[in-house]
This record gives structure tokens, sequence and C-alpha cells, in this order.
């Protein structure tokens, strides 16, 4: 059969089309996503949704990981429609070029689908048990990458490391995920002392200087407890928080603060870092029988 250059420039000129729209449609997906999230920074930094506020941040992040899905499904869906048309564009009118077309596309679709489809499986049970959402500062285990996740989709995850870098993993590389809670890693620093007060005094100097911001300690060092155990011996407990990569401030950067700061002779022992979570210690509580369980 005749080449009919009119209907092949027709043919190419919709497969064009498509996958100019498709184009489209997928940037304004994004546009769309982006003003939304802009529009929750800025209920975020005026006040009207307060960070102290848990469920207010936790129906945020919720929103915010819909509005990610919502885009990348609809930008998935769009580039499949393109592709399908391109395709049929291509093959042309004939029996035999249908037929081989069709052929070739399964062939590819078949190789490219089974990695795909198993990426899909894998997000859409993970989004359904609600693994994480966006905002959340999770590690993926078995490959150790941590960051906060900043964009999710049915077939990948995007995470920002502390560092500055976007990490993006397939779905189906997701064995596992560690969720940091509140976004920081909370500590809890025992000193024993000699006297109360001189102590108390430390660690309000030692909180006052230590460099405080969302990638550093993320809550000041302050006293939670002061037990006395005898006349010149008393035990203080300090609480910390810090960014998830930031360990090594309240390891190493305030032991070291707090010993070069105090009074010769003040520190008998210590100080002691260990990080610790409210939430895992209640359930821990839980388990053991006799124990009280923190209110």
């Amino acid at each position: 059969m005749d080449f009919d250059p009119n209907g092949g420039w027709a043919r190419l000129a919709i497969a064009v089309a498509a996958l100019v729209v498709a184009w489209a449609i997928s940037r304004l997906s994004r546009r769309l996503a982006e003003r939304v999230s802009a529009r929750l920074e800025r209920r975020r930094a005026t006040g009207e949704e307060s960070p102290a506020d848990t469920a207010a941040m936790v129906s945020l992040k919720r929103y915010d990981t819909t509005v990610s899905l919502v885009h990348t499904t609809i930008r998935y869906i769009a580039f499949a429609i393109a592709l399908v048309i391109i395709v049929l564009q291509l093959i042309g009118p004939t029996q035999g070029a249908a037929l081989a077309g069709a052929s070739l596309l399964v062939i590819l679709v078949g190789f490219a689908a089974q990695r795909f489809l198993t990426d899909i499986i894998a997000g859409t049970l993970m989004f359904f048990e609600g693994w994480f959402v966006v905002g959340d500062t999770i590690t993926i285990e078995p490959l150790g990458l941590a960051g906060v996740v900043e964009e999710v989709s049915l077939r990948a995850t995007k995470l920002r490391a502390v560092t500055g870098e976007t990490i993006r993993v397939h779905n189906s590389q997701i064995l596992a995920t560690r969720t940091l809670p509140r976004g920081m890693r909370e500590a809890e620093i025992e000193l024993f002392v000699r006297d109360a007060d001189d102590g108390r005094r430390l660690v309000e100097e030692v909180g006052s200087i230590v460099p405080l911001g969302p990638t550093r300690f993320v809550r000041r060092p302050a006293v939670d407890t002061v037990e006395r155990l005898d006349d010149d011996l008393h035990r203080i407990s300090v609480g910390a928080g810090v960014a998830h990569g930031r360990e090594w401030l309240v390891e190493d950067f305030l032991p070291d603060l707090m010993k070069e700061r105090a009074a010769e002779g003040l520190i008998v022992h210590g100080p002691v870092v260990m990080f610790v979570d409210e939430r895992a210690a209640s359930r821990f509580a839980r388990s053991m029988p006799g124990t009280r369980v923190p209110v």
C-alpha cells in the first residue's frame, strides 16, 4: 500500500499533540500542587496552624500526602494515555502493521510493567497501611537512606536529606522504614553533681549557647528532674532534641561543653546521653508487670 503523506502527517500531528497535551496536564497538576503546598506553608508561618498542635500538624501532613499522590497519579495517567495514542497513530491503519505494532507494544509493556506494577503494588500497600506521610522524617531500610519525605507517588518516594540532597527510591525497594517521632531525636542526658543549684545553673548556661535551628538543636537542653541521692550527690535529668543526622551535637558536643563550663569538682559522673521516646517508654511499661505506665 502506498504511503499517504497527508494521512501520515496527520497521524504524526496527532501523536505530537497527544504528547504536548500530556506534558501540559503534568505541568498544570504540578503548578496546582505547588500552590496548595505554598498555601499550607503560609498557614503554618502565620500561625493559623500551630506546630505545637499535634492534631493539626498530622492533618496537614496527610493533606500534603494526598495532594502529592493525586498530582503524580494524574501525571502517570496523562502520559500513559498519550503513549497509547502515539503508538496507535504510528502503527497505522493496516491490519498487518497493527498486528506487528500491537505485538511489539505487548512485549515492551510486558518488560516495563513488571517493575512498574511491583512499585505500584508496594506503594499502594504502604500508603494504605500508613507507613509514612509527606513531612515525616524516615530512614529507609535496608538502604540506610534518611530524610524528610518531600513527595510520594504510587511508584516512588522522594526524600530531602538534612544536607540538602534529594533522594528518589522505588517503592519496591523500601522493605522497611523507621519513622522519627515529631521529626527529631529526643535525648535524655543524665548528670550526677555535688550541688543541685550549681547543676541547674550549668544546664541553663549551656542550654542558652547551643546552636538552635531545624538542622541543629530543635529543642534546647533543659532540666527535667532533679533527684537528691545524698547530701552532696544529686542526679539531674536533662531533656533535649536534635535534628536527625545531627546526633553528634548531643552525643559529643553537649557533654564536652558541660564539662568545660562546669566548676571544678561539680560533676561526679556523666553526662550520659540516651535517646528516648515517651510513647516507646509507655508501650514498654505496659509490657512489664508491676511497672507504672507514664502519664
